[in-house]
This record gives structure tokens, sequence and C-alpha cells, in this order.
């Protein structure tokens, strides 16, 4: 077999008969064509230009093998392709697609880094065995494989690699997260295990206006949210932190990338004294936890009612006493609470206003009971 293939590799007329058997397969797109020809015959015998004139002027019945090609014009490259009509080009290309346009030679690169690299969303997952990435629709998946890794895109196999799955991963992520200008509307991050650092993922401040961290210590957090340009970052939402005995959460409020935000989520608990650092926010969401729900309600409530831009917030309430979490809450607010059964499958649902005192602004509470030992809160602030 190959002392055949080598016989049509060194005659001109062979690998044309060839192409012409290609041209026969019914259905086959040129470029599938081309690639079945260059499996059979060789990678290196015929360049895809070549390949492509021989077969339309084939299909077109030009069946002349002996063709002289040399009063034929020089054929065009990409290179020729005039600078505006680039541009065109990249504008319809996605941000991953235009990465791959970037790397073609040094031309294309400047025309496509003069395009400015919008992402709608960058998700990151990493942990110990494996690290996965979504840009926009296009999914990436690089999972631990002995002492290398293999590599998915969109669920099929793109390679094997002996270099470790976290090294691997940066390599790919590298011509993305490294452009100065990268904005995206949502970027994620999920920290199973702490086993990268800012620069490795992060080395230039990405412009995101909304980010969603998870991460296991709050160093670690605020070590990639500060990577994250602030005053343009809206919206932060942060998850699994566990703080140890002795740790608060001072660090990620010290942050400018907090100070600036509008809308913060916290996925933990608060005590009620660190509601203080949320007066610049416009909602937030978090978990509140009390010893002494009676002190704690109207001391939140007071606090709450001091925030100028406030619009609206919610927070999930566990009770500490043995009595119904929605009724413990709203009567430390001075709610009034209904009497009688509820029908079967309701929850007890309170509202409560309370005018803020030398205001014209109220406070609306809607209390909603959601199981045995919690409650959600909803706080919106009537002008």
């Amino acid at each position: 077999m190959e002392t055949s293939t080598d016989l049509i590799r060194e005659n001109h007329n062979l690998l044309k008969d060839c192409i012409s058997y290609e041209l026969l397969q019914k259905n086959k797109p040129i470029f599938h064509a081309y690639r079945n020809f260059c499996r059979t015959i060789g990678q290196d015998v015929m360049n895809y230009p070549d390949f492509e004139f021989w077969y339309y002027r084939f299909y077109h019945g030009e069946h002349n093998f002996d063709y002289d090609r040399s009063a034929d014009p020089e054929p065009k490259t990409l290179m020729d392709m005039p600078v505006k009509l680039m541009h065109k080009i990249g504008e319809y290309l996605d941000p991953v697609e235009r990465t791959y346009f970037r790397s073609m030679n040094h031309a294309i690169k400047n025309v496509a880094d003069s395009l400015p690299p919008n992402f709608e969303k960058i998700d990151i997952q990493v942990s110990n065995t494996s690290m996965d990435w979504k840009l926009n629709n296009h999914s990436f998946w690089c999972s631990k494989k002995g002492s290398g890794c293999t590599i998915f895109k969109n669920s099929s196999k793109v390679k094997e690699s002996k270099e470790c799955h976290l090294k691997t991963s940066f390599e790919y992520l590298a011509p993305v997260l490294k452009k100065a200008n990268l904005s995206v509307n949502h970027f994620s991050l999920t920290l199973f295990d702490e086993v990268i650092d800012r620069d490795d993922l992060l080395p230039v401040s990405l412009n995101a206006k909304s980010a969603f961290i998870y991460a296991q210590t709050t160093i670690k957090l605020v070590e990639f949210l500060t990577a994250i340009t602030p005053g343009h970052l809206e919206s932060i939402c942060i998850d699994g932190l566990h703080l140890k005995e002795g740790e608060t959460y001072g660090l990620i409020f010290e942050t400018d990338q907090f100070k600036q935000a509008k809308s913060v989520e916290f996925k933990s608990s608060f005590n009620v004294a660190d509601l203080v650092h949320f007066s610049h926010l416009k909602s937030f969401k978090c978990f509140l936890t009390s010893e002494n729900t009676f002190e704690d309600v109207p001391r939140m409530r007071d606090i709450i009612s001091t925030f100028e831009t406030l619009e609206s917030c919610e927070m999930r309430y566990n009770g500490v006493s043995d009595d119904s979490p929605t009724r413990e809450f709203a009567g430390a607010l001075g709610a009034e609470i209904p009497i009688g059964p509820l029908r079967e499958g309701e929850y007890l649902t309170i509202t409560h206003r309370y005018q803020i005192p030398e205001s014209n602004e109220r406070l609306e509470f809607k209390i909603k009971e959601e199981g045995e030992y919690s409650c959600l809160v909803n706080i919106v602030k009537i002008r």
C-alpha cells in the first residue's frame, strides 16, 4: 500500500485522478474532500489552493490534465486582502474565533487586536483534577490523566498533553485573558481547590460588569476580586466562604471593587453589625444570623433605614428559638401577626411597613416562611 501511495505522489496525473475521484463522492464539501485526499495520499502532497483549482476545473467539465497554469494570474493570498475587508471579517467573528484569527500572522494580529474583545460571559472552574472554562458558547475541559492531561472542546477530544492540566489550560486561555482591553458582561470563577494564583489566570486587569467568585478563604477571594477593574464592576456575588474563628469579611469590605459596586450578594452568614458596610449599595442579598432576634432585628431595620441609595435588599434569616422564624422576625419588628391556621401547602407571609423617622420614605418588609427553620425577608425602600 505504501509503495502504491509513493507512486501516486510522484505522478501528477495520478494525483489529478484522485482529485477527480473525490469529486465523484456526492454531497461532500470540498474541504472534507481535501482532508480525505491528504489522509489517503499524504499531508504534504498538494496545498489546498492547488487542490481547489483542479477540483473546480473538473467540476466544470474541464478534464485536460496537461493544462498549463504558467499563464494564469498569481493566485491571491490572505495577505492580498484589503485591511478594510479584514476588519469586516473580524467584526463578524466572535471573540473566541477572533483569537484564532489573530494567530495567523502579524498583520492579521494587528487587525484582530484593534477590535475590542467583548465577551458575554466567561466561566472558569478549577480543581486538583480538572479545569473547565466557557467563553460565550464555546466549552473547554482539561482533565488530569496520569502526569499529563486530556483536552476537550465542546465535548470532543482535541488532544492529549504531557503537561499538567493547569499549565495546559493556562496556555489555551492566555491569548484571551492576557488582552489588556478584555471586557465581559459576566465573569464567573469557581475555585474548588486553591491551586492557582491570580497571575497564572488573570495577569492583567479584567473589565467585568458582574462577577461571581467561589473561594474557601477571604485571602484567595480578595486576590482574584482585586484583579477586576473597580468602578467597571457593578455587581458581585460571593460564595463558598466559611470563616474561621477570628476571621472577618474586613478584607473584602476594604477593596475598591466592593466599595464601588452597586449590588452585592453573599451566600454566607452575616452579623447585623456587618450591614453598616452596605450603605453605598443599591441592592444586596445575604444570610443573617442573630443570637438575640428582639435586639438585632430592630437594629438591622435602623441601620438599613439610613442607606440613602438603597432600593431593595433580601435576607435569609434563620431562627434561634423553637418559634416560627417568620413570627419571630415579624414580632421583633412590631408587625401585626395573623392568627389562625394556614391552608394545606400554604406558607405564612407577613407584610410590614416602617415609616423612617423625619422622612417621607418607608421600608416595606415582606417576610415569607421557607420551611421550619428559616424565612426570606424582602425589603423595599418606598420613596
